[in-house]
């Protein structure tokens, strides 16, 4: 079986059991074991953001091997050949396999391999085969968490956007999703971000949030902006979209440490450092950010500092959520100035916010009835063990046709879900549910849901 069969065999049943058992079915198949790496792994990038047009396909004779194109294309990850050099490589590559093979190759350098496997898919079958992408996380606020918080303490604005990374080395600029997923910018930040990186004397990972502005400078709303910015997760984004696109950021991490999974310094001399070398443009409050922002279009830096306040109680810091809550933003996050950057949902950051969330596993669909016979009724989404289930369902027309249309690759995806408080399931015995459960959005940038702990 070659291996576009297997990945149209995982793709042709929407269960997430089917899907499992076929990767554990060809877990020995070494060829299949590279590709996947190749496709998921977040630390493999090939750095060409569109397929370049090869023509018609194997025109000089017998098709070359899918095992030497993948040798080939370590040329590309490694970036011995960059630039259009990197681009004909590549255009070389795909011309001398075969159709199948080119649709394989095509789909490692999208980093999707299009068949509702994931690598929390693949890690359920070999475990710790696909290395997670580090991200450092805050605590939900409740009783026990908030007094993990000392003080003085920095209370920030909870960013209403889509976690980024930029990661600067010299001058090679990549950026990142909080999956470890690519997103491209169409080079629209690289010259600022490599002007960034100079204030630093080691190659850095800049930790932040993206957003996007309208026509006149302004914060557009969350859906909207990512929606906007999920296009260039798929390599879809236009070059006026991502001109639009800027950034809030709040630390700045040594790209070894990183790595590592772990930080040297506290996040007072991180903050300050970052506060420093963006000097030029300083911290707005968050009521003036749309102000920065109007400052900011043209030819000016697309990043600025989140916006913060040093409070000396949990009094002055709820007093800072209440603020902010009543000028439209989500919430805040507390962070001890002790708190190392780690690859953890840190004790030292808890996030206060008004409505709660959960991001949920999409493990199933269940068929719609009466006017939506014959689409889906509602999405079921999970906790990654399982503690909690939910349906989710009052969906617009469209968007309900656009899931029905595309459950195969919803399967196993992330969605965010709204809710009002979690309960006892009235169906199911040792599982919880969730009351008042909306849909907010789907999440391409993440693909591992919340644990049954971390929904409060």
């Amino acid at each position: 079986m070659s291996i576009l069969q297997i990945l149209e065999s995982i793709d042709s049943d929407t269960k997430r059991t089917h899907k499992e058992s076929i990767v554990d079915k060809h877990k020995n198949d070494k060829l299949f074991l590279r590709v996947l790496t190749l496709a998921l792994d977040p630390y493999i990038q090939f750095y060409i953001r569109k397929i370049p047009d090869y023509g018609q396909k194997n025109t000089g004779g017998t098709p070359k091997t899918l095992d030497w194109a993948l040798v080939e294309l370590e040329k590309l990850s490694t970036r011995q050949l960059t630039g259009n050099a990197g681009i004909e490589h590549l255009r070389n590559i795909l011309g001398s396999v075969s159709c199948d093979d080119g649709t394989v190759i095509e789909r490692i350098i999208g980093k999707d391999l299009r068949c509702g496997a994931s690598d929390g898919t693949v890690n359920r079958v070999i475990p710790g085969f696909i290395p997670s992408y580090p991200c450092l996380l805050a605590r939900p606020y409740d009783e026990k968490n908030i007094k993990n918080i000392k003080y003085p303490a920095y209370s920030e604005l909870k960013a209403d956007g889509l976690r980024v990374n930029f990661h600067v080395n010299g001058s090679t600029v990549n950026i990142y999703g909080r999956s470890g997923r690519a997103i491209d910018l169409l080079g629209h930040m690289d010259e600022q971000f490599i002007e960034l990186g100079k204030q630093y004397s080691t190659p850095h990972v800049f930790d932040g949030e993206l957003v996007v502005v309208d026509d006149n400078g302004k914060i557009v709303d969350r859906k909207t902006g990512n929606g906007i910015i999920n296009k260039a997760i798929k390599n879809t984004i236009s070059d006026e979209e991502a001109s639009m696109v800027r950034v809030q950021l709040w630390d700045a991490i040594p790209l070894d440490e990183f790595q590592a999974g772990m930080s040297k310094q506290d996040y007072k001399t991180r903050f300050e450092k970052l506060l420093l070398a963006t000097r030029r443009w300083p911290c707005p409050s968050a009521s003036s950010q749309d102000a920065l922002v109007e400052k900011l279009k043209g030819n000016a830096p697309k990043y600025w500092v989140i916006p913060y306040k040093i409070v000396n109680s949990l009094e002055e810091g709820v007093e800072h959520f209440e603020l902010l809550l009543s000028q439209g933003h989500e919430g805040t996050i507390l962070k001890n100035f002790c708190a190392l950057w780690e690859d953890n949902r840190s004790k030292h950051l808890v996030k206060m916010k008004a409505e709660k969330d959960a991001d949920l596993e999409i493990i199933g669909f269940n068929p719609g009835e009466g006017k939506f016979h014959g689409q889906v009724g509602s999405i079921i989404g999970a906790s990654s063990d399982r503690l909690v289930e939910v349906s989710i369902s009052g969906f617009t027309d469209e968007v309900r046709r656009w899931i029905t249309d595309n459950q195969n690759s919803l399967l196993s995806t992330i969605m965010t879900v709204l809710y009002n408080e979690r309960i006892k399931s009235k169906t199911r015995t040792g599982v919880d549910s969730l009351f008042l459960p909306r849909f907010a959005e789907f999440r391409s940038d993440k693909t591992v849901a919340n644990s049954s702990k971390e929904i409060k």
